[in-house]
């Protein structure tokens, strides 16, 4: 059989499997708004190269394409998705919602590793280790998604060096959950007023924010920043981290225990370190040119490339790994409830500030939308402030799953 062999041509029919994807995504006929919804885009963009792999297609074993994405992909995406953080906006305003977030956020660093010890308490075989797809691998990943959003969980597949094919099952896990819970806090949003009284909420002032911009149209001059920005910062991290890293073991001997001694650590650490900080430098002027699109673009094709060595067959024991995902998102919802009960603040933001855990930006204007248009802005802050946040979060929850697997 004839199979697909070089990078050139793989990444060929990567970009024409993005094409066609977003196209018939765009079109309004009824087949197509039908297959979008029981399949998200980023499923198909993920999935549809995979078959690829599943059925023998393509030649994967030496392509390059991997570095391509963690070198030069991740680190666009991060930089990009980053510069319109306002975290100024974040801190000044809506304190209570922040204050949510970080909750949710400790309840998926705890939900984890708790799920963890009660499901494989039933089937103990799976914390069998099995290399770079181990059970835990998988979970770090998801943590990631859970606190940030799917640059993170890209992130941290090679932070812990993930298996394709447990990355593969936790992606699933994710969108299924994710969107089972999103579904569920929008058919509550008409209950609003009977669920504050329920937990007994206070009446909160509406926070509104004057962060948004317009979005204006880039010329060749943005375009070329909005390129090699992020690119340069992707250089520094490339020439400082091994240094970094170096030094590490040789001050602390212990630090491989915890991947202190991995270059790609410090390489994601001064990434979200440096996109912050060009957030809150005259760089974020940039953002209104459309950042957040083209490392949109940047994500897809990570994700598109990471497809390409997916085995679907390991989705065959998908239904203990649903279980160990339904087990974490109830820690993490149970601790939403108990915080907003405590602090007497209204479901709205509960589900807001859930949703920016689990759904990021892309998902939480929707639900804040449902609840408070006026929280719109702010849910996209918080939501974006998640992406900076959730490499460390995800980092120290697999450290903690690393133990217990």
């Amino acid at each position: 059989m004839l199979k697909i062999t070089t990078d050139f041509q793989l990444f060929g029919i990567i970009c024409l499997f993005l094409g066609i994807i977003f196209y018939t995504a765009g079109l309004k006929n009824r087949f197509f708004v039908g297959l979008y919804k029981l399949m998200p885009v980023m499923v198909a963009c993920y999935f549809l190269p995979s078959l690829l792999n599943t059925f023998h297609l393509i030649q994967i074993s030496n392509s390059h394409l991997t570095f391509l994405a963690r070198d030069y992909l991740m680190p666009a995406c991060l930089c990009l998705l980053l510069l319109g953080l306002d975290l100024r906006a974040v801190f000044s305003s809506g304190g209570k919602l922040l204050l949510l977030f970080l909750v949710g956020s400790f309840g998926v660093f705890i939900g984890g590793p708790l799920a963890l010890l009660s499901v494989t308490y039933f089937r103990p075989e799976m914390l069998l280790e099995q290399g770079d797809n181990s059970l835990w691998r998988g979970m770090a990943t998801l943590a990631g998604n859970w606190v940030g959003g799917t640059a993170n969980q890209m992130a941290i597949k090679q932070l812990f060096h993930v298996g394709d094919d447990i990355f593969g099952v936790f992606v699933t896990v994710n969108v299924l959950l994710s969107g089972i819970w999103m579904s569920l806090l929008l058919l509550l949003s008409p209950h609003e007023a009977q669920l504050n009284r329920w937990l007994r909420s206070a009446s909160v002032t509406p926070v509104t924010t004057t962060v948004n911009e317009p979005e204006r149209i880039a010329d060749l001059r943005h375009l070329m920043l909005l390129l090699c920005l992020p690119l340069c910062l992707g250089g520094l991290a490339h020439a400082i981290s091994g240094a970094l890293a170096q030094w590490c073991v040789v001050a602390w001997p212990a630090a491989g225990q915890y991947q202190l001694h991995s270059p790609f650590l410090w390489r994601v650490v001064i990434l979200t370190t440096g996109s912050v900080l060009l957030s809150l430098s005259p760089a974020r002027k940039l953002a209104v040119y459309g950042a957040d699109k083209l490392g949109s673009v940047c994500l897809y094709l990570m994700l598109a490339i990471m497809g390409l060595k997916m085995n679907i067959a390991m989705l065959l024991l998908l239904p203990w790994f649903f279980v160990i995902g339904a087990v974490w998102l109830l820690i993490h919802i149970a601790l939403m409830l108990l915080a907003t009960w405590y602090f007497r603040l209204p479901f709205s933001y509960m589900a807001i500030a859930s949703q920016c855990n689990l759904g990021g930006a892309a998902s939480a204007p929707v639900v804040a939308s449902a609840y408070n248009k006026a929280l719109v802005p702010l849910a996209v802050l918080i939501a974006v402030f998640g992406y900076a946040w959730a490499n460390f979060v995800a980092w120290a929850c697999g450290q903690w799953l690393q133990r217990i697997g």
